[in-house]
């Protein structure tokens, strides 16, 4: 599903819904990042692709509302919103895609794990939408799920639009392979990728 190869470490869900406090400030600040990135890759390749303007300043809209969102359920229990943490599997997914980046387009790989983190957004949601023991969280994620799935799909056929079917699903194919090696020594805690 959304180009994932395996799927989250089952007790994930149990110990991100044992500590909501902490789960929900991370989510916030993955909302903060993803509207980052998004206006990112806008400043940086706008200007050679004026295609990505549009549906990339749209998404980091969006991202905020989210982040504006994910907050306003924080307060409704009386927390406060946390640090930002380091995001580990982000890190180490972009890392993975520089190890050849002289063979494939700088964009490309951006636009592909973005594309692999809203994907593996989308399965943590649909989990917690499926299993979070608060009625009203599960509601909450399962409108986010549903956007985060959009997301996927609008980063693949952003890349799609700019190097063709085959170069995306090549590429998206190695760069999921290495998404799940990092998926399988992950920690489970109480992170949206964690």
């Amino acid at each position: 599903m959304l180009g994932l190869l395996i799927p989250t470490h089952p007790h994930w869900v149990e110990t991100a819904a044992a500590d909501l406090p902490a789960l929900l400030s991370d989510h916030a600040h993955c909302e903060i990042k993803a509207a980052q990135s998004a206006l990112s890759l806008v400043s940086r390749y706008a200007g050679e692709m004026p295609s990505l303007a549009s549906p990339l300043t749209a998404l980091a809209r969006e991202e905020s509302e989210h982040f504006r969102q994910v907050h306003e359920q924080i307060e409704r229990r009386s927390e406060r919103l946390g640090l930002p943490a380091s995001d580990t599997y982000v890190t180490k997914l972009i890392t993975a895609a520089r190890t050849d980046r002289h063979d494939y387009p700088t964009l490309l790989d951006k636009l592909l794990v973005a594309a692999l983190i809203e994907g593996r957004s989308c399965e943590r949601f649909r989990l917690l939408a499926e299993h979070l023991p608060q009625a009203d969280l599960r509601a909450f994620y399962r409108d986010l799920m549903v956007s985060e799935a959009r997301h996927f799909t609008l980063f693949c056929t952003l890349a799609t639009d700019a190097y063709g079917r085959d170069a995306t699903r090549e590429r998206l194919s190695m760069l999921a392979s290495r998404e799940a090696e990092i998926v399988k020594h992950l920690s489970v805690g109480p992170q949206v990728h964690g």
